[in-house]
């Protein structure tokens, strides 16, 4: 239990990022189990993309990363009607070199004081920030393809601003008037 004005959190036992939904249409999250508690992170695309890549980058400054064992992730219980969840507005990352743990303080997006503690701080090991790593990857790859001229994702209704010359129109309709 939390003594009051304490930041709840912990030592997390599962840190995953997820996206809910059809490529196009996915909505984000990171769920984190700590201290036997369901959290859950609604986030950007970008924010689990940039978080993802912030671990990737802490693991690269870290000298013996390579030499840490495979991560098997825990399978503890997962509450998916958790009252614990808000959408994340300001999240920070860092790392405690003493203990080797990556630390979050997510801040939930309605708080309006941006010097305000953070609603959740939570840490986990190193493998558990590969995994993670590892797994944000994987989400963004599994997006839907990106137009090679604009670098905007590929639908049915992509019309690429940077084809010359490109019209949204069917060039032999009657009532298209191209002059």
């Amino acid at each position: 239990m939390q003594n009051p004005g304490e930041v709840p959190g912990g030592d997390a036992q599962l840190v995953v990022p997820q996206a809910i939904g059809e490529p196009g249409k996915r909505r984000f999250r990171i769920v984190a189990v700590i201290n036997g508690l369901t959290w859950i992170l609604w986030m950007e695309k970008q924010q689990v993309q940039a978080l993802g890549l912030a671990m990737e980058q802490i693991l690269e400054y870290i000298p013996s990363h390579n030499d840490l064992p495979d991560w098997a992730l825990p399978t503890p219980e997962i509450d998916e009607h958790t009252d614990l969840q808000f959408r994340v507005g300001r999240i920070e990352m860092g790392f405690d070199a003493g203990d080797r743990q990556v630390v979050i303080a997510a801040h939930d997006i309605q708080d309006e004081d941006m010097h305000s503690a953070p609603d959740v701080r939570f840490r986990f090991p190193l493998q558990m920030a590969r995994a993670f790593a590892e797994a944000a990857s994987e989400l963004m790859n599994k997006g839907r393809p990106l137009c090679p001229m604009c670098g905007m994702p590929k639908d049915e209704e992509h019309v690429c601003p940077e084809q010359n010359g490109h019209l949204p129109y069917d060039l032999d309709d009657p009532f298209v008037d191209l002059t």
